[in-house]
């Protein structure tokens, strides 16, 4: 895996998925426990994308640790050991795919995203379709949240809907 080519949310989303494997005495690395750590980033533009779609966040994050929860645990002798599942290495390549298609230079967090909601037969991409999201409806949103900038940097987050972030709308205050 290329982390010099994700951008910092998502090496910290991967890094976060890792934790929630090890904190769940879990050793296999799978799609689910990435989706929950993009859920999980407050800042993330995953969670802005999900607004937007109307989709219910919390559901979706309650579905997604109930499907942690069913995976089987380790204690003894190999605990602490971390494992990547076929599924999580297809989704990372999906994402890179995603990037090439968007024409960006860093595998952001939105990348992550499409790739686990073109997943075909994961229930990650089972509980996303269940609340309406789709790979199509994320394209759209993020046509609204990133504009035509592109992913040129590691923090491509912080230029986002940045007239949102630190504008006020005069005409809505008067």
């Amino acid at each position: 895996m290329r982390f010099d080519r994700f951008t910092l949310k998502a090496q910290e989303a991967v890094q976060e998925a890792q934790n929630i494997v090890l904190e769940n005495d879990q050793q296999q690395l799978d799609v689910e426990h990435l989706m929950l750590a993009l859920l999980e980033q407050s800042e993330g533009v995953v969670l802005s994308i999900l607004q937007k779609l109307g989709a219910n966040t919390a559901a979706i994050k309650k579905a997604t640790f109930e499907e942690i929860q069913k995976r089987p645990q380790v204690s003894g002798a190999g605990a602490g050991e971390l494992y990547l599942t076929p599924r999580f290495n297809q989704v990372i390549d999906s994402a890179f795919d995603q990037m090439e298609e968007l024409q960006d230079q860093y595998v952001s967090t939105e990348h992550l995203l499409l790739a686990i909601s073109g997943e075909s037969d994961g229930a990650a991409s089972a509980i996303l379709r269940g609340e309406g999201v789709t790979r199509d409806a994320i394209l759209k949103a993020l046509v609204d949240i990133r504009g035509s900038q592109r992913v040129t940097d590691q923090t491509p987050e912080d230029k986002y809907q940045a007239l949102e972030k630190y504008a006020r709308d005069l005409t809505e205050l008067a």
